[in-house]
């Protein structure tokens, strides 16, 4: 089932294909302009094949190209024109990087750079029809399912005003105004717009109204209790955003997204924000999951054995744990301590020379062969290779009140390894230094660094007990 929380991913994946839909349209119609109906006299007609080979490698281009203009970032879609300039520059770039492919395979691969050009026209004009069009029906079946993006205004005044005006005018921005929190009560609020009461009830209003993102329409609050605001936000995994004044815009050079054409700024947004890279980190799972499974399959077969001929007991152990977005699942480790290991101190994590570990057990957890059995969770999308690891619900609801942005290693997939537990930060290790590692690795993240990360672990064994 689509919850609220994939809409995104499932806008951008389906942006994607539009994207490149339009690229084969401009090639047909090209195709038929150009060398069918004789627009343009041509000696003799080329190819095909030539010509799918090159719109299929230049479609691949365009999408690189578009995802490093910010294209893909659909937290909102852009103004029309914005997006349209931004479209045709697009264009521009990925015909230069054609052509000069072009030039190096030219012996292999023949086609008129007319052609290529009515092409480029063409599909600046395919590709804002069919994401507008997208963006209408998309809009729809949103509405239609009840998954609009539930937002929270509060503060009010000019720009709080415009904000609401312009979000419930536009049928497309996919979000929903649940309502306003406000000191007093707002003379001009539009009907509809329920008025939810005072800003210092903004926490109670979150739980309540099932929010997924806070707008900050006014800064006259105080500092503090703005900071407190964008800290109850990650502590619910809240998207927190403000309306800028325009000289916060002028002065500024950070990322502006926009909401139905009000600008708005972002806080924090970490690279596993845009969803081409979750894609791509999610490929990168899927392989690793299945070549780990195969390699993996004579050490469980072994460990399996040994286990169950120690100790009596399940060879597997299965423990809740919180995953994306604090959800929870079931995640699969061998088992390496006796059956009723917590019957007596409850939920406790292990200790150096833990005496609740079996002899086989301790073996397994030194040289971490005890988390194989993980892959498969990895390939049920439950978790990551690299990640912050999971933790226990229990210990999650008291690490998420004691401990400053400890939220946030939730907004992502865990991991069987991550930044923190290479560099020794598992056990008995401060609890505050594994975030801090946690929320560099967001902040750094890169297939590159995943590669580091997972070399590092086959040779990590601090800590591992």
């Amino acid at each position: 089932m689509l919850r609220r929380q994939d809409v995104r991913a499932w806008t951008v994946g389906w942006t994607l294909l539009s994207d490149a839909l339009a690229m084969y349209l401009a090639f047909a119609c090209a195709w038929i302009g150009r060398f069918e109906l004789g627009v343009i006299a041509v000696t003799d007609t080329p190819p095909i094949g030539n010509y799918v080979a090159a719109v299929t490698l230049w479609a691949g281009i365009i999408l690189v190209v578009f995802q490093r203009l910010g294209l893909y970032n659909i937290r909102a879609p852009l103004p029309f024109l914005v997006e349209g300039a931004q479209v045709a520059q697009g264009m521009a770039i990925s015909l230069a990087v054609l052509f000069a492919l072009s030039f190096f395979l030219r012996a292999q691969f023949h086609f008129s750079r007319i052609a290529v050009l009515i092409m480029g026209a063409l599909g600046i004009f395919w590709l804002l029809l069919l994401r507008k069009t997208l963006r209408v029906f998309w809009g729809r079946f949103l509405r239609e399912r009840g998954l609009r993006v539930r937002t929270l205004v509060v503060g009010w005044g000019e720009r709080g005003a415009d904000l609401v005006s312009h979000v419930r005018s536009d049928v497309n921005s996919g979000r929903e105004i649940v309502g306003v929190l406000a000191d007093e009560a707002p003379a001009d609020l539009p009907a509809g717009v329920p008025w939810l009461g005072r800003s210092d009830a903004l926490e109670a209003r979150i739980e309540e109204q099932n929010v997924d993102e806070v707008i900050l329409a006014t800064l006259h609050f105080p500092s503090r209790r703005i900071s407190l605001w964008i800290l109850a936000c990650e502590q619910r995994l809240v998207s927190f955003r403000l309306v800028p004044d325009l000289f916060e815009v002028l002065a500024s050079r950070v990322h502006l997204d926009f909401v139905s054409g009000v600008p708005l700024l972002g806080l924090g947004n970490f690279p596993l924000d845009h969803p081409v890279n979750r894609i791509l980190k999610r490929a990168m799972d899927l392989v690793g999951a299945l070549v780990g499974l195969l390699l993996s399959a004579p050490i469980l077969l072994v460990a399996a054995a040994v286990i169950r001929l120690e100790s009596r007991g399940p060879i597997f152990y299965m423990q809740e744990r919180c995953g994306r977005e604090g959800r929870p699942f079931r995640m699969y480790k061998l088992r390496t301590m006796r059956p009723d290991a917590e019957k007596e101190t409850g939920p406790v994590w292990a200790q150096e020379k833990d005496p609740r570990r079996t002899r086989v057990g301790a073996f397994l957890r030194r040289y971490n062969l005890d988390e194989v059995p993980q892959f498969w969770n990895v390939l049920k999308g439950e978790m990551s290779l690299v990640g912050p690891r999971p933790e226990r619900p229990v210990f999650v609801e008291q690490f998420k009140e004691e401990i400053r942005h400890y939220m946030p290693r939730h907004a992502y997939k865990p991991g069987m390894t991550g930044w923190a537990q290479v560099n020794g930060l598992r056990g008995n290790t401060p609890i505050e230094d594994r975030v801090r590692y946690d929320l560099y690795y967001f902040e750094n993240w890169s297939l590159w660094f995943d590669l580091r990360i997972l070399t590092a672990t086959l040779f990590s064994f601090r800590n591992a007990y």
